[in-house]
């Protein structure tokens, strides 16, 4: 098993449609998992999302379009699950670290 076998994935806590059922149309934005203490330590994977011109994202979950950027990040455990937006990937990371200062980043 490669270490990117375990890093999470970023259809884990799809919400699956308007409060959870896709027949209702897209769901706004995902929820968000701060169970991780502050002085959480561990390593966070941090992506940009993409987002197509109606502001949807991979999985047809509705995020609005428009700067700044969108970005996921999320903990191995599944206790940090969370987006932040912010004009550039070190500008995310900063924000990240304000809530997480002993984070740690994949690259």
């Amino acid at each position: 098993m490669s270490a990117t076998d375990t890093l999470p994935n970023y259809k884990t806590h799809d919400p699956l449609g308007w409060c959870g059922d896709p027949k209702r149309g897209a769901a706004l934005g995902r929820p968000t998992i701060h169970d991780a203490p502050d002085t959480f330590c561990g390593r966070l994977v941090l992506r940009k999302v993409r987002l197509d011109s109606g502001g949807y994202d991979e999985n047809g979950t509705y995020f609005g379009w428009g700067p700044p950027a969108l970005y996921w990040y999320a903990s191995e455990s599944g206790d940090i699950d969370a987006m932040v937006r912010a004009d550039s990937r070190e500008k995310a990371r900063e924000k990240i670290l304000e809530k997480y200062p002993s984070a740690r980043f994949y690259r």
